[in-house]
C-alpha cells in the first residue's frame, strides 16, 4: 500500500539527511558500536500531531489496514530508523514519536497522540518490565514512559538506549542533554532567532572529549542542520 507521499521538497530533504546519516552510523559502527556505546541520533521536528505522524509512520513504518480488512506491516523509507525489519516490528524501538509540548506542559498526553504512539508506549512498557523486574508498570502513565524514552537517549541500559531517530511535535526541551545527536530537520516554520538556535544547539553538545595528542586539540565532531 502506497500511504502517505510527503511534498518533493520535504521527501528530499528527509533522503539527503538521512544519506548524510547512513555515512556518519557507517563510522559509528566501525568504531563505537562494537564497544556497546549508543547509535547516532536523527531527529525531526514539526508543528502539530497530524504532521509528525505522518512523517513518523513514512521514517519508521506502520500497520497498514488491507481491503480485505487484514493488516500488513509496512517498513519504513529509511531503513536504519525503521522499526519495522524482515516483515516484523523491531524489539527495540529506532524511531520515536513524542508529543515534547505536552510533556513539558506535565499534562496527560492527549487521546489522538496516546492513539498513534500506542504501539510504542506499549513497547516502552515492554522494556521497562525487563528492566525493573517486579514493577507495576500499570502505574505509570503514558507521559512518564515517553519522558524516560526521551530523557534515556545515549544513556546505557535504558529504555532509550538504542533510540536512533526522534519525530517531535513542538521543540524538544533546552534541558534536553542527549550528546548523541548529530542530524537535526526542522519541518516547521522558525518565526524567531531562538527557535532556529535551539535545532541547531540540539547537534553541537560534544560526544567524545579525548584531546588528540598529535594536535593537541579535540578532534572535531559535525551536525547536519536543515
Amino acid at each position: 500500500p502506497q500511504g502517505w507521499v510527503p511534498p518533493l521538497v520535504l521527501e528530499g530533504a528527509l533522503r539527503s539527511l538521512y544519506r548524510s546519516y547512513e555515512q556518519n552510523y557507517a563510522r559509528y559502527e566501525a568504531r563505537l558500536g562494537a564497544l556497546g556505546e549508543p547509535p547516532p541520533v536523527l531527529i525531526v521536528v514539526c508543528p502539530n500531531t497530524i504532521v509528525s505522524k505522518l512523517v513518523f509512520d513514512w521514517i519508521a513504518g506502520r500497520d497498514a489496514e488491507m481491503p480485505d480488512g487484514s493488516s500488513l506491516l509496512v517498513p519504513g523509507n529509511l531503513p536504519l530508523l525503521s522499526n519495522v525489519q524482515d516483515g516484523t516490528w523491531t524489539t527495540r524501538q529506532r524511531t520515536i514519536l513524542i508529543d515534547s509540548e505536552q510533556l513539558e506542559s506535565g499534562q496527560p498526553l492527549g487521546a489522538d497522540f496516546k492513539k498513534a504512539a500506542a504501539r510504542e508506549i506499549e513497547a516502552f512498557k515492554q522494556a521497562y518490565r525487563l528492566r525493573n523486574p517486579g514493577a507495576d508498570v500499570d502505574k505509570i502513565t503514558d507521559g512518564e514512559l515517553l519522558r524516560e524514552a526521551m530523557s534515556t537517549i545515549r544513556k546505557k541500559g535504558k529504555i532509550g538506549e538504542c533510540v536512533r531517530g526522534v519525530v517531535s511535535v513542538s521543540m524538544l526541551t533546552g534541558g534536553w542533554d542527549a550528546n548523541t545527536v548529530t542530524h537535526s530537520l526542522g519541518v516547521r516554520p522558525f518565526r524567531s532567532q531562538l527557535l532556529c538556535e535551539q535545532v541547531v544547539g540540539r547537534g553541537l553538545r560534544r560526544r567524545n572529549y579525548a584531546v588528540n595528542p598529535e594536535i593537541g586539540r579535540f578532534e572535531p565532531e559535525y551536525g547536519e542542520v536543515y
